[in-house]
């Protein structure tokens, strides 16, 4: 008898960390994840007889998980009858430690099935209950990883969830290596760098499924994509990449590779991305990566945003067709922006075919401009409506960041013959003929004299 307490005693020592001894009908799991699906194996009979227990297996239970329960570190001694196996190591699981034997299990919870029964239950509001179970030994693990379980003779038995959750967290940049969480303004055809971050969380042992998907705005460079571990690169075999498409991919770390991660490791995927003409203006065009594993679904969103600007061509009074426009980024000097146009307007298209610097203000009650970063451009009209004054320099209009309407630059000619200004070629050859006909009459007053002078 006292061998026998000493037996159980000791087994509940070395697996307080890994199976819970229900002694009546009750496990609560405390700190769970919500929505995962946890589950208790029954791996052990449990029987007392005044203040002696024992834990035992029938014998078609040790012939169904008897092999399971030993590979994990468990010893039976066969009753006289060889009707019963009862737990009879001590010593050995002491000295392999309960991480082992649960880590084991865990890896083999397929191979327990339901020989003494299996149970499941939801995690809802930070816990799970598993209810009118009987008395026994289980071992309780969850899809997100096992449980530490700690024993309890009282009518509940208490486990507590340790592991945590893997977590995902997506940034973006002008640049390779520059990422942050803010918005970006861009032009159309600037490329966007993306970085997307997986941490490992403990006890994680399954795929690592994340899905990137890209608004219509956005264009995915589907030869960018790498994966590393710090600046390590991970090798392909570790992860597969599907659904592969201009709109985004999905890519999966393997439960084999994920199992080998520690705690808190970094598996970093990167890749770029172009803002192209479909992109909506002065609104968001987001990239949102979800990220599953188990029955956990977490999700990060990064935006870009570009802006517009409406050109309208006046008299002064009316709508001005005929003129023609080049747009810089500079007051003087420079390359003319390169425009696509479309049913809705230009577009910025630095690396179109068919792009032309011209921009026509048509009937000139509005041509819709769109693609552009914030910052100041400079309209520089190329030609010129029939019978008006051309511009004498650029005209600037400014594009804000976060504008909730397009900028709006109305750009007016004069009409008539331009009288030279002040300074102009027209004012020098007045000066010069002035001077030309003062120099003549000189000559002719001069001349008049002498002849009058000969003539007395």
């Amino acid at each position: 008898m006292k061998r026998t307490i000493s037996i159980v005693l000791s087994i509940v020592m070395m697996l307080a960390l890994a199976v819970v001894p229900s002694l009546a009908a009750t496990i609560e799991v405390k700190n769970v994840l919500d929505g995962e699906t946890y589950t208790a194996y029954k791996i052990l009979n449990y029987t007392k007889s005044g203040d002696a227990y024992s834990y035992y297996l029938s014998a078609a239970e040790y012939a169904s998980i008897g092999s399971v329960l030993e590979a994990a570190g468990f010893t039976f001694t066969q009753s006289a009858d060889g009707t019963l196996y009862y737990v009879s190591n001590t010593e050995a699981l002491k000295a392999s430690g309960t991480s082992d034997v649960a880590a084991y299990l865990k890896s083999h919870v397929a191979d327990l099935g339901n020989a003494l029964g299996k149970f499941t239950a939801t995690g809802a509001n930070g816990s799970a209950s598993f209810t009118n179970l009987g008395t026994g030994y289980y071992f309780v693990t969850s899809s997100a990883g096992s449980l530490a379980a700690l024993h309890s003779e009282t009518d509940i038995a208490t486990a507590v969830e340790k592991n945590t959750i893997t977590d995902i967290d997506k940034k973006q940049g002008k640049e390779a290596g520059t990422y942050n969480d803010t918005q970006l303004d861009l032009n159309i055809g600037d490329s966007v760098y993306y970085s997307v971050n997986v941490t490992i969380g403990k006890g994680a042992d399954q795929d690592i499924v994340i899905t990137d998907v890209l608004s219509a705005g956005l264009t995915l460079d589907q030869n960018s994509i790498a994966v590393k571990k710090g600046t390590a690169a991970v090798a392909a075999t570790n992860y597969t990449v599907t659904n592969k498409t201009a709109q985004g991919y999905t890519l999966t770390l393997k439960a084999a590779y994920v199992a080998t991660l520690a705690e808190g490791d970094v598996v970093t995927i990167t890749y770029t991305a172009t803002l192209n003409d479909a992109a909506v203006i002065r609104d968001e065009n987001t990239n949102t990566v979800t990220m599953t594993y188990s029955e956990q679904s977490k999700e990060d969103t990064t935006v870009v945003k570009t802006y517009d600007v409406t050109l309208k061509k006046s008299d002064g009074t009316q709508a001005l067709a005929g003129a023609k426009f080049n747009i810089y980024t500079a007051e003087t000097g420079g390359t003319a922006l390169k425009f696509s146009k479309d049913n809705t307007g230009y577009y910025l298209d630095a690396a179109g075919t068919n792009a032309s610097a011209e921009i026509d203000a048509g009937a000139g009650t509005g041509v819709n401009i769109r693609g552009l970063a914030p910052g100041d451009y400079w309209f520089e009209e190329t030609v010129v409506p029939t019978g008006y004054n051309k511009l004498s320099g650029r005209v600037k209009v400014t594009v804000t960041e976060n504008a909730t309407a397009a900028a709006e630059i109305t750009i007016v000619n004069t009409a008539g013959v331009e009288l030279p200004s002040t300074g102009g070629i027209g004012t020098k050859i007045f000066i010069a003929c002035g001077a030309v006909l003062a120099v003549a009459a000189g000559v002719v007053i001069v001349t008049n004299k002498r002849a009058k002078k000969e003539e007395i």
